[in-house]
């Protein structure tokens, strides 16, 4: 009779559990503030009164932060397809690449409201915009922070597919932080 080889316990999956709680928090909270935009300004527009002052928000920079978030989730699914198979040189360099894409979207937030000149009190709807936009700038720099502790591990050896979960809840994070990036473009950007 053979001896066999006794596997490893299978870890519980407590970290992603507490970031899908996390997340989902998070994602009621935007609920919430699209709930209300949405309704002030089909109020707004039921009465006729103009929402947006004329070409104060344009599609281009819009567009351009909705590509940028998509290639992040692409390169986030890489990070993790990357640690499930040990591959620690790509994980890193999809880790990284996810990062610099965060901050590439907040820097181009941060210069077109600074570009578009519109006051934060000029308005409901300007209101509604610096608050809906900020939170989730604020989002997605905590995704930048998550990815830099991770980009840390990785770089001290201690992410393999054993390991998996802290990388697994950030991707989940960060897929959270593209949909609600999604219903911003959409709501906001394209339908003004």
């Amino acid at each position: 009779m053979g001896t066999t080889i006794p596997t490893a316990p299978t870890r519980p999956r407590t970290l992603v559990v507490a970031s899908a709680f996390g997340t989902g928090s998070v994602i009621m909270y935007f609920g919430g503030l699209f709930a209300l935009y949405f309704s002030i300004r089909a109020d707004a527009l039921a009465w006729g009164t103009q929402w947006y002052p004329e070409g104060a928000i344009q599609l281009v920079p819009g567009g351009m932060n909705m590509a940028t978030m998509a290639m992040s989730a692409i390169t986030m699914g890489w990070a993790v397809h990357s640690v499930v198979n040990d591959d620690r040189v790509h994980a890193m360099i999809a880790m990284a690449l996810t990062a610099v894409l965060g901050i590439a979207m907040v820097n181009q937030t941060v210069f077109y409201f600074m570009d578009i000149g519109l006051p934060i009190d000029a308005s409901e709807a300007a209101t509604l915009l610096f608050t809906i936009v900020g939170s989730h700038l604020v989002m997605v720099a905590v995704g930048v922070l998550w990815l830099g502790m991770l980009l840390l591990r990785t770089l001290g050896g201690q992410d393999t597919s054993r390991h998996r979960d802290l990388v697994s809840a950030t991707a989940l994070y960060w897929y959270a932080a593209v949909a609600v990036y999604s219903v911003i473009w959409i709501g906001i950007y394209i339908a003004k």
